[in-house]
């Protein structure tokens, strides 16, 4: 069932839960019955030439009663239909949004490819690189609307006339900035844009001298997500129509920020795609020119001004549209609004029946039932002067109008007690009222969450107040709410809920509302694990190479900062192919995961020990007061790496490493130089003879040491069922 309308079934049940228990038995007319008349019961005879007053009196009740029954049938038909214009109408609006989503977030994957580019060109932009990318995809049939891809890098005031230089000099001679005015220190220029043929206007151009433009910079980078502008006329569209752009920040290769700051700092630009209304929303009119609705898409800036896009009668709105154009459904029976989230954007959807439909479908509704109503009043009063029998016919319909009610009450209880999710009522932010699956999810007693405020449940006081900022509003104007929030349980345990709220007009107070609940934990827990696993080695837990590149980069800028020295040791097994070989890839997968513990419990808590992959470790030591510190911790590395190693099988291996180091700044000051270097130097190491130590000393000859004497012979692998001897080692080099 969708939460919609499971939403709109729990509200309906409160509101008759309400009505009834502020009527008391009264408020159900169809238990009440009229005190009988003794004069029904005896008839007497009524003088010649008199009308019989019983039948007189039966027949006037029948008729009064009738025409209040008819005009009960024609609203209830009415409210009826209503309502069914009303479940039309939110069909309608729900394939209306999926097609604006679609349409919006359809060139998010084609930025996102652009920044897999970047990501494998290690952050470098190469313009040829970029337009090939671009030519790659269909833009008209994978994207419409959207007239390029673009990439926009943050470039310091002072550093501008060097960047247009390189510009020039990557292959763009005639490349020149354009700027709207020179207030801020940084500037977000066009540097490629891609066709250009199409966008040349806005190649070159300050994105960040306008404020709508920078506005939306600044939220990509502060979010990390895709973005989505205010409308703002493009210099591609010469229709001068209202456009957007959606923007997608691009961080450096390895960068994982948290922070807005961080970031900004981790920031390499800004890729992005202008959007023109006119043809991102072409069509979307003509899709559902069958539906009986008329429909206005507006984007809400929570301002009084809100800047109208579409409208199903008069299409496309220019930008300086005068208010007059910008008419709403107020006056329409049959309404609705919904607010939806685009990449940070909000958009507000209105749609109302069109006023043929009302015409014919709602006001035809109630006079049909009121003419037929009439017909058979007229007809029953008859009958009751005639036969004096209509009383038994009306404790029938009360008494089948009862059955009705009980079965509806019934099937709103059933919605109610769900057991999949968790429902409240607050009133003040207090809870009045909950379902079962509410006390099981927070591991309530029965009745334990009665009058309880919801504060209690979250976890700190800002995530209670920015939920209420958020929320109310939105909910004050009849729309739907929904959010995720990490929430407390009683024994103080945090448990990820899917939050959907919805106010209940029909309530005294105003800020009565229900919401409702679904635990989301497990699969939040289970998109954190895949993040771990995108930064560290599935075998032996340690920093991937993605990882150790973010951290070399890091300890080098600290070092540069600080004015101390960073060690690159990288190191490769020695004899780990004969261990494989001997005892099969599972003893190999043991003695990898020995050396990473090894590795982890021989330095501090500022070094890094990482697997590049196969039997290939890198330890990254930092800070070091000097390049000759490393050298004991090297010592000390390759020691407990020769120690032997006590397999599961039972059978005791030894494996050596081959060691090469290199300092930064000695040996140099690049993050990609220091690790060739290293590498390098182990290559050397181990061609030299196994089981040694080479460290680079600048321009002087390297330093070595040769711990191969700590090796010990090749040994056997253990006989099946007996454990290996203090001297069985299978391991050969």
């Amino acid at each position: 069932m969708r939460c919609k309308d499971v939403c709109a079934g729990a509200t309906a049940a409160l509101q008759l839960a309400a009505v009834s228990s502020a009527r008391g038995p009264a408020a159900l007319p169809v238990h009440a019955t009229p005190e009988r008349d003794s004069t029904f019961n005896e008839p007497t005879a009524p003088p010649p030439g008199d009308l019989p007053m019983p039948a007189v009196v039966g027949a006037l009740l029948v008729l009064l009663i009738g025409l209040a029954l008819t005009l009960s049938a024609m609203l209830w038909n009415r409210n009826r239909v209503v309502a069914e214009g009303h479940r039309v109408l939110e069909r309608q609006m729900e394939r209306l949004e999926r097609d604006v989503i679609q349409r919006f977030i359809q060139p998010v994957y084609g930025l996102k490819g652009a920044r897999g580019t970047i990501a494998a060109m290690h952050g470098r932009i190469d313009r040829t690189a970029f337009r090939a990318y671009v030519q790659s995809r269909d833009l008209p049939r994978e994207f419409p609307g959207v007239r390029g891809f673009g990439f926009v890098p943050r470039v310091m005031r002072a550093d501008l006339a060097a960047f247009v230089a390189a510009e020039r000099a990557d292959g763009a001679p005639q490349f020149a900035v354009r700027s709207f005015g020179d207030a801020a220190p940084d500037l977000f220029v066009v540097s490629h844009i891609e066709p250009l043929s199409q966008n040349y206007p806005a190649w070159g151009f300050d994105l960040g001298s306008e404020s709508i433009r920078r506005r939306a910079i600044e939220q990509a980078i502060a979010t990390g997500e895709a973005t989505l502008s205010a409308p703002v006329p493009l210099v591609q569209d010469h229709a001068h129509g209202p456009g957007l752009l959606l923007l997608v920040p691009v961080f450096r290769d390895g960068a994982d920020p948290v922070t807005p700051e961080q970031r900004r700092q981790a920031l390499v630009g800004v890729l992005y795609a202008p959007l023109v209304a006119q043809e991102i929303l072409h069509g979307l009119k003509e899709g559902l020119a069958a539906a009986p609705m008329d429909f206005r898409l507006l984007v809400d800036d929570h301002t009084p001004m809100e800047d109208l896009l579409l409208d199903s009668v008069t299409g496309i709105q220019p930008l300086d549209a005068p208010a007059t154009s910008r008419a709403g459904y107020d006056a329409r029976l049959v309404k609705d609004e919904h607010l939806v989230e685009i990449s940070g954007r909000a958009f507000r959807v209105e749609a109302a029946l069109t006023t043929a439909y009302e015409r014919k479908i709602i006001d035809a509704a109630s006079w049909e039932p009121g003419l037929v109503g009439l017909v058979l009043t007229t007809l029953l009063s008859a009958m009751t002067y005639l036969l004096a029998a209509g009383r038994a016919r009306v404790q029938a319909l009360a008494d089948t109008m009862t059955e009705d009610l009980r079965r509806v009450t019934l099937d709103q209880q059933a919605m109610l007690d769900t057991e999949v999710i968790a429902m409240a009522k607050l009133r003040g932010r207090c809870i009045v009222w909950k379902n079962g699956a509410l006390e099981r999810l927070f591991g309530y007693e029965k009745d334990g969450l009665l009058g309880l405020p919801v504060r209690d449940l979250y976890i700190d006081e800002e995530s209670f107040a920015a939920l209420g900022r958020n929320a109310y509003p939105v909910l004050r104007r009849g729309g739907h709410y929904r959010s995720q929030q990490q929430m407390r349980r009683k024994d103080g345990s945090l448990v990820w809920v899917d939050l959907n709220g919805v106010a209940l007009p029909g309530e005294r107070d105003e800020e009565t509302t229900l919401w409702m609940m679904v635990d989301i934990t497990q699969s939040k827990a289970y998109e954190a694990r895949v993040e771990r696993a995108a930064f560290h080695d599935a075998l032996t837990g340690l920093p991937n190479r993605v990882l150790l590149a973010d951290r070399l980069r890091q300890a080098i800028a600290s070092a540069q900062r600080q004015k101390h020295a960073v060690a690159v040791v990288n190191m490769d097994l020695d004899g780990f192919k004969a261990v494989n070989d001997t005892h099969g890839h599972d003893a190999g997968d043991e003695v990898l995961k020995t050396v990473g513990e090894r590795l982890t419990a021989g330095i501090r808590a500022t070094d890094t020990a990482a697997r590049l992959g196969g039997d290939e470790f890198v330890v990254l030591l930092s800070p070091l007061p000097s390049a000759t510190d490393s050298r004991a911790v090297c010592e000390r590395l390759l020691r407990a790496i020769l120690e032997p190693v006590r397999l599961s099988s039972g059978a005791t291996v030894q494996v050596g490493s081959s060691l090469g180091v290199a300092h930064f700044p000695l040996d140099g000051v690049d993050a990609d130089v220091l690790m060739s270097r290293a590498d390098q130097t182990m290559f050397d190491c181990k061609r030299a003879g196994r089981c040694r130590i080479r460290w680079l000393n600048g321009a002087l000859p390297p330093d070595e040491v040769d711990l191969s004497a700590l090796r010990q012979g090749p040994a056997s692998p253990a006989p099946p069922g007996a454990g290996a001897r203090e001297d069985d080692h299978s391991h050969a080099r």
